[in-house]
């Protein structure tokens, strides 16, 4: 049985901010963060301080009271969209998201660009899932190290 996006999906980001400015986690690997903290002219111990948060299970970007990302401009634009973590690049083709179409449409009901836009082919939305797949499992396996070391999952 073919996965319920194997003729594709509709999405083209409006740009809206909305994944952005809710509750949730934009999980953060070590180059990120360097590479992050380089385009801020800050030190990692710096951006980490700033920037950051441990409050999930992974190493995040830190968000307001209102679960608005750091990086989110007034006008509702990452500040370094550019270099957003892959957690952020991936969306929505996240693997939860992809589990069914009920999956799919639920997360559409927060997002305006899913079901608009052109139709994302299987080797693209293959791609993008691989790509968020292969992140999640480098994550987990920096948090491995990080505690089997009894070390801070965040430490620069």
């Amino acid at each position: 049985m073919c996965p319920s996006w194997y003729d594709g999906l509709r999405f083209d980001c409006v740009g809206c901010g909305r994944c952005c400015r809710r509750e949730g986690a934009a999980f953060l690997l070590p180059e990120t963060v360097k590479q992050m903290a380089r385009a801020l002219n800050l030190t990692e111990e710096a951006f980490a301080r700033t920037y950051m948060t441990s409050r999930w299970r992974y190493p995040s970007l830190a968000s307001d009271r209102s679960g608005r990302c750091v990086l989110l401009t007034p006008s509702d634009r990452c500040a370094l969209y550019e270099l957003r973590p892959v957690h952020c690049r991936t969306w929505p083709f996240w693997p939860q998201v992809l589990e069914s179409s009920q999956a799919w449409q639920e997360a559409a009901k927060r997002c305006p660009g899913m079901n608009d836009g052109p139709l994302i082919g299987r080797q693209t939305i293959m791609a993008l899932l691989d790509e968020s797949v292969r992140f999640f499992m480098a994550l987990s396996e920096w948090n491995l190290l990080k505690k089997q070391k009894g070390g801070l999952l965040w430490k620069p």
